[in-house]
């Protein structure tokens, strides 16, 4: 019986620690598989999770809002500068953001603003007691460290993705970001309702700071002469093989200047660049002002938006993929590239403006609920298509140029929500508003249909780049 008892005693000290060597070994093996995966895919995977993050915070701000403005007393204006302070901060950010991506390296700089962005969501709710002044300039903080995920992002698609693969990279890039989005817009009111905007906050800034941590401690490549070899590579694709390649991962890079002004220039970027701010200013009052639409105009409880709310995110991000792939699919057929781009864009950019012009017109739920889905899959295959077109003409300088240009476009974001309040102040229309971007985003498709260009606007030897 002794020894029975004794056997029993071993065997349940034994089986924890089987389980526990068994459990070790999953974590291991799970770890291996990663390790296999080929390391722009594991880029890109952590990247998403990176701007999953960034849209959490910045979707949940016009929801948030809402009840801010309510609990605090604050009036039209007061909500409109609100709103509009983190695209000040993301719009200052962008003029250094690009420059010290490429001295810094994009990886490193991305992982910073990472931290920093969840960092502030999460005190957002201490500082707003103390009143407009300190809540807008925390906003303002706020944009500054988001600024650089897009140049940072687009640094490293353009250094580690060949020429072919660029299209479905950027769609999945823009699927996380809707993703975010979706995800925020669902859940923001839900929690809002319940436990009130500082929750919201909360939450979604510790899940942000989570996801940060995991780029920095994996995504950063731990092998100087792979990174080495795999940038090397992508460019000598880019560049057809030419040899006239010089990439390092370490070091410092060389820039002219902190801005690359030279490109205010070519014609081609300033058509890229109207397009940019319309389909800016089109996505953010959507985002900024959807909730306050669904609420006041189409008189839906607050806790019911968020499904409403998901549908622009979740369809743009479709329409991004359908971008993506018929990128991808043409320039796999060889079609001449300034033809292609033409004929993706000019479509999408129209059909969003035609789709907004009826939303703007419907007081019927459903009704304008097809209206924006419509309007949302167009922007997400413009957003697309947009951004290859950045990599065209910038393809060794991506982190600059796109600095430039995501700055210059965030100016309807940051003066738009003002904009949008004087309007409804004045007229009270808010068919007059989807009108005014409708017409942005068609006329520039047709300034890009007649002057848009995919020419490299460097023609120089490419410079060395920190990714």
């Amino acid at each position: 019986m002794a020894a029975d008892a004794m056997l029993s005693f071993e065997a349940s000290w034994e089986m924890p620690k089987t389980q526990k060597n068994n459990g070790m070994c999953k974590v291991t093996n799970l770890y291996s598989h990663w390790l296999l995966l080929v390391p722009r895919v594991r880029m890109q995977i952590l990247m998403a999770g990176v701007c999953i993050s960034n849209y959490l915070l910045r979707t949940c701000l016009g929801t948030c809002a809402v009840l801010m403005v309510q609990e605090y007393n604050w009036d039209m204006q007061l909500k409109g500068k609100l709103l509009g302070a983190f695209f000040w901060g993301y719009l200052a950010g962008n003029l250094f953001a690009g420059a010290v991506s490429a001295r810094l390296g994009a990886g490193m700089v991305l992982a910073f603003a990472a931290i920093s962005w969840s960092a502030l969501a999460i005190a957002m709710p201490m500082v707003a007691d103390f009143g407009f002044g300190h809540t807008w300039l925390l906003l303002i903080l706020l944009g500054v460290a988001a600024s650089p995920l897009m140049p940072t992002t687009m640094q490293l698609l353009s250094a580690y993705v060949p020429a072919s693969e660029r299209g479905c990279s950027l769609a999945a890039r823009a699927l996380s970001m809707r993703f975010g989005q979706i995800v925020a817009s669902v859940l923001a009111p839900l929690i809002c309702s319940q436990a009130g905007w500082r929750a919201s906050f909360a939450i979604f800034g510790t899940v942000s700071l989570l996801l940060a941590f995991l780029w920095l401690g994996f995504a950063m490549t731990k092998s100087r002469e792979a990174g080495m070899e795999i940038a090397r590579k992508m460019w000598e694709d880019a560049l057809d093989n030419t040899g006239e390649v010089v990439v390092a991962t370490g070091g410092t890079a060389k820039a002219d200047s902190l801005l690359p002004l030279w490109a205010l220039k070519h014609p081609g970027f300033l058509a890229l660049l109207a397009v940019h701010c319309s389909n800016n200013f089109a996505m953010y009052t959507i985002m900024s002002w959807g909730p306050s639409y669904f609420t006041e105009v189409l008189e839906l409880p607050l806790e019911s938006v968020g499904l409403y709310l998901m549908l622009p995110a979740a369809f743009s991000g479709i329409g991004a993929i359908t971008g993506g792939v018929c990128t991808d699919w043409l320039q796999s057929r060889r079609c001449p590239l300034l033809q292609m781009r033409r004929g993706i864009l000019f479509p999408a950019a129209a059909g969003a403006g035609l789709s907004l012009v009826c939303f703007g017109n419907l007081h019927s739920v459903p009704a304008a609920s097809l209206a924006m889905i419509a309007a949302a899959m167009s922007i997400g295959i413009l957003d697309t298509a947009q951004n290859a077109v950045y990599l065209d003409l910038a393809p060794q300088n991506a982190a600059a140029v796109v600095s430039l240009g995501n700055g210059i476009a965030t100016l309807p974001g940051a003066a738009g929500p003002a904009l949008v309040a004087l309007l409804l102040e004045s007229t009270g229309l808010w068919s007059l508003v989807w009108g005014i971007i409708a017409a942005c985003l068609i006329v520039s498709s047709a300034i890009f249909a007649l002057f848009g260009s995919v020419e490299d606007i460097e023609k120089r030897a490419p410079k060395y780049m920190q990714v």
